[in-house]
């Protein structure tokens, strides 16, 4: 999203705008080779140095984008969950269908799928000293918020039941999560792996169904 803005804009701004589209696409190149570092080798893998050279550039990039360390890893945790976020949008189903909701689950599984890197940032606590700041604890409430408000419509349609949507979303949050989890760490046979995974998001919304 953020490198597409950047686009659009330079298009707007002509060719003064070169230098901040080329800023957009380094800081895009930078979060994908510090996840792959991280994912790869652990926090101790991860430097503005390592990162910099990975990208061909000078540190003092990596300086001005994230601010140092600590401001590219919080850049990490907000950039995967904008990502599931967004992937979660473009899930298809009607408002008011369950459907809809496994459709979800199956845009969650796939992000992670293609992006195993950020999705261990995001829960494999690779960095163990890492806070997340209040802006990065929205972007992770607001995947979560996603499911919740699907619910509660589910719920206002009359085609869910028997559950609250906070309580309905977790249900399904951890039934995907795990099972995306032992598919990404090699726990389970790729055969069949996205049925199981359908079937299983499936289980939980029928539990509720009139």
């Amino acid at each position: 999203m953020y490198n597409s803005v950047m686009t659009v804009l330079a298009r707007g701004l002509g060719q003064d705008a070169s230098v901040t589209v080329d800023t957009a696409s380094r800081r895009g190149d930078a979060l994908e080779v510090a996840a792959q570092l991280l994912a790869d080798h652990g926090s101790e893998a991860l430097s503005v140095r390592r990162v910099a050279a990975a990208i061909g550039a000078s540190t003092q990039i990596v300086y001005t984008l994230f601010g140092g360390k600590p401001g590219l890893i919080e850049a990490l945790y907000i950039e995967g969950f904008e990502r599931l976020s967004a992937a979660m949008d473009d899930a298809k189903g009607s408002p008011g269908s369950p459907d809809l909701l496994c459709e979800m689950g199956a845009a969650y599984r796939r992000f992670a799928l293609a992006n195993p890197a950020f999705y261990d940032v995001m829960f494999g606590r690779r960095i163990p000293d890492y806070q997340p700041s209040p802006d990065a604890v929205a972007a992770a409430h607001g995947c979560f918020q996603r499911l919740v408000d699907t619910w509660q419509v589910c719920l206002d349609a009359g085609t869910l039941r028997g559950t609250t949507a906070e309580d309905g979303a977790r249900l399904c949050w951890a039934a995907i999560h795990g099972a995306t989890s032992l598919d990404l760490h090699g726990m389970t046979a790729p055969e069949g792996a996205d049925e199981r995974a359908r079937v299983l998001s499936s289980a939980v919304v029928d539990r509720f169904r009139p």
